[in-house]
């Protein structure tokens, strides 16, 4: 049975959270004070920023103020009427869509930042907070470095915003799965709001021959860690040898004829393989293959450990490498392989927490997958980062045994 209670109070908080996230001092203080629409001066965008350059300072510590915190504002008054916290978190989350969504402005309102971070902030405070000292600082910590690291080989937030904010998320999906939703939910929200910037203000370009949706969708190669960690060895391997095959098959079908090359290269119009591929098997065929051989010959928790090394590692250094890098470091950049290792590092950390990997074997094996990725060596990235990265791995766990 439906409770009609739950219903009505549910209905009353996301209508009392969309109607607080609705009301936009933005746009009201500068039509009273200057007359002119917000959303039509300046970056057109009905936020602090906007108000501080068109208007004035307090107008927009005004903004800033209510904008931040009418999201937090929204989930105490539903409390306060006795709902369910999972209700008050919808009613929160309301605001967010109030404030985007305006009903008296034609839906256009502004982006919502401010009142995701708001309700971010609050519960970072209230959740995060609540683990121990020791936990809380070497969280921040490596946090901080990633921050620190990307910032200064970047120089754009919504660069950083695109590693720190899953980053975040992760961590605190480990530390308390049971209420992580109520940090991860904002998280997402500003993660999709930066890809928006990204996006709109052209942040991160890709060389000629670099497929942009390869890149993109390395991370999903994550599902693949998960599916030969929660099943047997054995059905993992027979599947990644069908994997394999498949794309094996392609690249010589591929590359033994050049009426089916030329298709792919010249004409087809979905650029599935780089220039650098012609004539050689592709990129996808050898990450296939390195992390094959890592289940190989290594225990599950450093097959997973390094492979994430080439995941992680290698997005990070391809977009901020072919943005910002400006110091060669043999064939990569300073500032790419920078990334790389930060990202690693940070792999290696989560994996402890997990308990799948020990601190220190972790960051020796980010450390050797680093210094194997930027080397001109003849083996392909791909397989050698995870090999030489599980090698070392492998023998300091071992050392470490005795």
């Amino acid at each position: 049975m439906v409770n009609g209670g739950v219903v009505v109070g549910t209905i009353v908080a996301i209508l009392l959270g969309y109607l607080l996230g609705s009301f936009l001092p933005a746009y009201f203080i500068t039509r009273t004070l200057l007359g002119v629409d917000i959303r039509e001066i300046g970056t057109k965008h009905a936020g602090t920023t906007n108000v501080y350059r068109n208007v004035g300072l307090w107008p927009a510590v005004f903004t800033a103020l209510y904008d931040t915190s009418k999201g937090v504002l929204a989930f105490k008054l539903s409390s306060l009427l006795g709902l369910p916290e999972h209700v008050c978190f919808v009613s929160a989350m309301s605001a967010v869509a109030g404030h985007v969504f305006p009903f008296y402005l034609q839906f256009r309102g502004g982006r919502g930042a401010a009142t995701t971070v708001g309700i971010l902030l609050y519960f970072l405070w209230t959740e995060w907070l609540k683990l121990p000292f020791s936990t809380l600082l070497s969280d921040l910590s490596i946090l901080a470095l990633i921050v620190l690291v990307l910032f200064l080989t970047s120089r754009r937030g919504d660069v950083v915003g695109l590693f720190v904010l899953p980053a975040l998320a992760l961590l605190v999906m480990v530390r308390m799965p049971d209420r992580s939703h109520f940090i991860v939910l904002p998280v997402l929200v500003l993660l999709t709001i930066n890809l928006y910037n990204i996006i709109v203000w052209r942040l991160i370009k890709f060389q000629e021959d670099i497929r942009p949706w390869r890149v993109l969708i390395r991370p999903a190669a994550f599902l693949l860690l998960i599916l030969g960690y929660h099943i047997e060895k054995t059905s993992f391997m027979f599947l990644m040898s069908v994997l394999i095959a498949i794309f094996l098959v392609l690249d010589l079908v591929r590359l033994s004829h050049r009426r089916v090359e030329r298709f792919f290269h010249d004409e087809f119009k979905f650029k599935m393989f780089k220039e650098t591929e012609r004539k050689r098997l592709s990129s996808m065929t050898l990450f296939l293959l390195g992390v094959t051989l890592s289940y190989l010959f290594f225990e599950d928790e450093l097959a997973i450990a390094a492979c994430s090394f080439l995941i992680l590692g290698d997005l990070a250094a391809k977009i901020i490498g072919m943005n910002f890098g400006k110091k060669k470091l043999f064939h990569k950049t300073v500032e790419g392989t920078l990334a790389h290792l930060v990202l690693c590092i940070y792999t290696a950390y989560v994996l402890h927490v997990m308990n799948f990997v020990p601190l220190g074997v972790g960051l020796l094996g980010a450390i050797a997958a680093t210094i194997c990725e930027v080397l001109p060596l003849a083996i392909n990235d791909n397989v050698s980062v995870p090999l030489f990265s599980g090698i070392v791995m492998n023998v300091v766990k071992g050392v470490i045994r005795g």
